[in-house]
């Protein structure tokens, strides 16, 4: 082995150790957030045709750190294919979603909520979805 190729390896070597040697994921991972939002209530679907409409209900005991109206974020998986993610504003209750019906789905309903400036923390994130809600077409 030449020299120039045991430099070459000792400095990629060198790189690599100091990109992951420089990560620290334990400040992201500790740090408390106490905000939540509970799931949508009663999801339910009716098809006809190509068409899903997809209905819940907004749960009433949504915390007062939230802005209000919250949004609605519908995952759209098409055959365990993630193809889109619709956001419903307002905090309408359903929505209608265009399908192909030789193919199978699976909807991902999360209500998703905004702290208000009051409530939001230095140095985190004002966004909260809630946990999930599932329904799946074939």
């Amino acid at each position: 082995m030449s020299m120039k190729n045991i430099v070459k390896t000792l400095g990629i070597t060198l790189v690599m150790m100091l990109f992951t040697s420089c990560y620290d994921r334990d400040i992201i991972d500790h740090k408390e957030i106490n905000h939540s939002l509970p799931e949508v209530q009663n999801l339910s679907y009716a098809k006809e045709g190509n068409v899903v409409r997809l209905a819940w209900q907004i749960p009433a005991d949504i915390p007062a750190d939230f802005r209000r109206p919250l949004e609605v974020s519908v995952q759209v998986v098409e055959n365990n294919i993630y193809r889109q993610i619709v956001t419903v504003e307002n905090e309408h209750t359903s929505v209608d979603i265009t399908i192909d019906t030789n193919k199978n789905y699976r909807f991902v309903v999360k209500l998703l909520g905004y702290l208000t400036a009051e409530a939001q923390e230095t140095g985190t994130t004002d966004r909260f979805y809630s946990g999930s809600r599932v329904v799946e077409i074939q």
